[in-house]
């Protein structure tokens, strides 16, 4: 699964904006984490079409970069996230970006974006889905 990382400069109504933009498209937005820092806006998002999206982005002047990050299905006990981290840790896989994705039978879902994904991928693969078991996609 990829996700598109926007930067742009904090501002309000920059999310509206670009919800409106994809809206207007045909565009789904699927999943979305943000934060803003020192005025600069960080965005996490996937969409129903990536391609599209970062095209349509790109065009209205954002800064844009395409990711390829690890849906992990992992089951809601305590020391599950952590038990996943040092198991990347251990191999010296840096966890780049995570958030909450949803939750569906006792189990959340996780998008993780870690620096040796294919590494990363065969360490956790008892773990990784997909968005379709979400619903989504």
């Amino acid at each position: 699964m990829r996700e598109l990382t926007i930067f742009a400069k904090d501002r309000v109504g920059l999310l509206a904006d670009i919800a409106e933009m994809m809206g207007k498209n045909g565009i789904n937005i699927e999943f979305l984490s943000g934060e803003a820092v020192a005025g600069i806006a960080v965005l996490h998002m996937t969409f129903s079409d990536e391609l599209a999206a970062a095209s349509l982005l790109e065009k209205a002047g954002f800064t844009v970069i395409s990711s390829e990050i690890l849906v992990l299905k992992i089951p809601n006990k305590p020391g599950e996230i952590g038990r996943i981290s040092r198991m990347l840790s251990d191999e010296g896989i840096n966890i780049q970006n995570i958030y909450f994705m949803g939750e569906k039978e006792r189990h959340g879902f996780f998008a993780v974006k870690v620096d040796r994904y294919e590494d990363a991928k065969k360490i956790l693969k008892k773990y990784v889905s997909n968005r379709k078991i979400m619903g989504i996609g």
